[in-house]
């Protein structure tokens, strides 16, 4: 949409959305402009279920303190266990990974969320080199890919993890591609987006275990003519 400040909303909504609109997924520095330009016409309702969970580079490479006493216990547990090499994905590296996304798929129950993602998966690391700002880690144990994470460069200081998969088998894996991810590709960042959890209380509970320092809160608007 551009910069948010610069729009005249009072004249652009009405231009276009003579019957109202609703906007879904709306940050809250968006919802925030809306309300103050278009006064009481405009409704916003938190929804928590697509908030995004930023976090801290530093702290997530470092783990220190009792906050991050079972991070630590996970990782120690899949080194001691495993002798494993990490290293950056490279475009050649597309059919390994989809091997281990397939043994992912088969541990878990099949939904149509999960084909959505799956397909999503397979495009993107089909066009690997034509999507700019994307960078990611692997855990390889004896010659397979057994956890891995891919990001998106969102500006100088903050990436975005948009995926993150770890064998079952491979106790302490997920939390070993994480610090290891961003200890290796991700120094130069201050901030990590974790994306939502989408409602699903599993998910919450995991992406709250890693203690963010904030979120990008988002909201439904509605604008009533």
């Amino acid at each position: 949409m551009g910069p948010w400040e610069e729009v005249p909303w009072e004249e652009v909504l009405p231009r276009h959305f003579p019957d109202g609109a609703k906007f879904l997924f709306a940050p809250d520095g968006f919802a925030e402009v809306l309300a103050r330009s278009l006064g009481p016409s405009v409704v916003c309702i938190e929804d928590r279920d697509q908030w995004e969970y930023i976090h801290s580079v530093q702290e997530l490479t470092a783990l220190k303190g009792n906050r991050f006493s079972r991070k630590r216990s996970h990782i120690q547990q899949f080194v001691k266990k495993h002798p494993f090499t990490y290293r950056s994905i490279r475009e050649r590296d597309a059919e390994p990974l989809l091997e281990c996304q397939r043994l992912w798929m088969a541990e878990h129950a099949p939904s149509p969320q999960l084909e959505m993602e799956n397909e999503a998966i397979g495009e993107m690391l089909a066009q690997w080199r034509n999507i700019p700002g994307l960078l990611g880690g692997l855990l390889d144990v004896g010659g397979r890919v057994v956890a891995y994470t891919v990001a998106e460069v969102l500006s100088s200081d903050t990436i975005m993890i948009h995926f993150e998969k770890a064998l079952l088998a491979y106790n302490g894996a997920y939390q070993a591609i994480n610090r290891m991810f961003l200890a290796n590709d991700c120094a130069s960042f201050s901030t990590v987006n974790r994306e939502e959890d989408l409602g699903e209380q599993g998910m919450r509970v995991a992406k709250m275990s890693y203690n963010p320092i904030g979120f990008l809160r988002k909201y439904i608007v509605t604008w009533t003519p």
